[in-house]
Order: C-alpha cells, then sequence, then structure tokens
C-alpha cells in the first residue's frame, strides 16, 4: 500500500488536519491559485503517494479538485458537505471550519477514479430518474450526491462524477429507493 497526501486549500485547513492525522503528510495549494511549486511537489509525490484531495466545498474547491485531477494519477477524491464546513459566524467556508468527527466520517467515503468506467448511467437515465430537467431535480442530486458522497453536483457534474467513480444506475437506484424519506423522494420522481 502506497502512503498518503492529503492535499487541502490552506494553511488552516492543513492545520486542522495535520491535528487529527498527525501521521499523514498535507500539502497545501495555498489557495485557488494553485500555487505551480505544489503543483510540481504533488506531481512529484504522486509518483510514491497517492493524493488525496480535500478541497473546500465551494467554487474554488472544485476548481482546484478538477486542475489537479487533470495533473495527477493516483488520485482519491473526499468530499465534505458544504454545510458542514461553515465558519462559526456564517461568512467562510473551509475544511478548517469541519469538526474532527465530520472530517474522520468524509474520509470513511474516500472516491477512487476509475480509470475505465464501467458506469451504464446515460443522460437519458438521469432525465427519466428526475435527476435532470424537472424542478425538483437540484433536490434530487443532492440527495444523491451527499448518499453517494460525491459531493455538490449540477447535473453535467454528476454525470462526469458517476462515471468518474464507476457508479452505475443500480446503486442510483438502490441509494434513492433506501431513504428513510423514501416516499417523499418517489413523490417528487416523474412517474414513467
Amino acid at each position: 500500500m502506497r502512503p498518503k497526501v492529503i492535499v487541502v486549500e490552506g494553511k488552516n485547513d492543513a492545520f486542522k488536519i495535520s491535528s487529527i492525522f498527525p501521521e499523514i503528510k498535507v500539502v497545501t495549494t495555498n489557495g485557488s491559485a494553485i500555487d505551480l511549486d505544489a503543483v510540481n511537489l504533488l506531481k512529484k509525490l504522486d509518483e510514491t503517494h497517492d493524493i488525496i484531495l480535500l478541497t473546500d466545498p465551494d467554487h474554488a474547491g472544485e476548481r482546484i479538485r478538477r486542475l489537479l485531477s487533470k495533473s495527477l494519477k493516483h488520485v482519491y477524491h473526499v468530499f465534505l458537505d458544504r454545510d458542514l464546513a461553515i465558519s462559526g459566524n456564517g461568512k467562510k467556508v473551509g475544511i478548517e471550519h469541519a469538526s474532527e468527527a465530520d472530517i474522520r466520517h468524509s474520509l470513511e467515503n474516500i472516491k477512487m477514479v476509475s480509470k475505465m468506467s464501467t458506469s451504464d448511467v446515460t443522460h437519458v437515465f438521469l432525465h427519466d430518474s428526475g435527476l435532470t430537467g424537472s424542478k425538483h431535480s437540484q433536490r434530487l442530486r443532492d440527495i444523491l450526491s451527499h448518499r453517494l458522497g460525491i459531493g455538490k453536483t449540477n447535473g453535467k457534474s454528476l454525470y462526469q462524477r458517476l462515471h468518474m467513480f464507476d457508479i452505475t444506475q443500480e446503486q442510483i437506484i438502490e441509494v434513492l429507493s433506501e431513504s428513510s424519506s423514501q416516499e417523499e423522494i418517489r413523490a417528487e420522481l416523474p412517474k414513467r
């Protein structure tokens, strides 16, 4: 098993993660600008380590995640729900604001990028399932994304992540149907 490196955005995020996992190397991107030295370091570490991306659950964090995913080969993704990473005053979003329990829980849901996806999810399936194209689609995507641990998505990013993480139609149907509020979710799905 290869050693792990957790990638976060800033020094406060790094301090938080290092205090929880002192045995794991933490690298910062130095914010949304993504420091070129950090990228070069990660490319070097990628040769011998598994890289775990734990970016902030916001637009900048998603941008960093996309850019690093394209540059690195041994990439894993961890998503933390936005509502778990909001500062006490409600003005900032970041890993540094999440509780230790929430960070540990999110790392239990680590997602590996599938190089050869066998996902059978199609745009038609997403539409027919109500995950795109209806007034309730965003709510259903939020429920599904939360349960699958793939971060907040829009229709396009949902499709990409389902394929990236090799998630099938069957898994999606299972996740949506096992809800404790199954009737509520099903009521929102369009009738076939």
